[in-house]
């Protein structure tokens, strides 16, 4: 009768999921036993000094710059709504190309 040397799958599993818990637990940083947890983190520098003013990465928009820029956005859309052309893309437009997509789709699917 031949041996299976395997561990079977109820034992291996289960063996591996404590492997794995006992491997974290090693991996976690410990706390000093010394230091309570209310004076942990003062003076270790792992916390950002929130007093200090941010530095900028690049120079920052003007008012004026600001003004300006929404100024020229109003005109532009202005003179779009004030020309009252209908967009391209108006609804009849689009209802004429989807009745002519369909009637091409349908004549090449037939072979016409």
């Amino acid at each position: 009768m031949p041996v299976n040397r395997i561990a079977p799958l109820s034992i291996t599993l289960p063996a591996l999921a404590a492997l794995g818990l006992a491997l974290t637990a090693c991996a976690a940083p410990q706390a000093d036993p010394g230091v309570s947890a209310s004076t942990a983190s003062v003076g270790s520098g792992t916390y950002p000094n929130l007093n200090v003013p941010l530095q900028p990465a690049a120079a920052q928009i003007t008012p004026e710059e600001r003004v300006a820029t929404a100024d020229e956005l109003r005109a532009r859309r202005d003179s779009q709504t004030a020309t009252g052309s209908a967009p391209a893309s108006s609804a009849a437009q689009l209802r004429q190309i989807g009745s002519s997509h369909a009637q091409g789709a349908l004549a090449r699917i037939e072979g016409n």
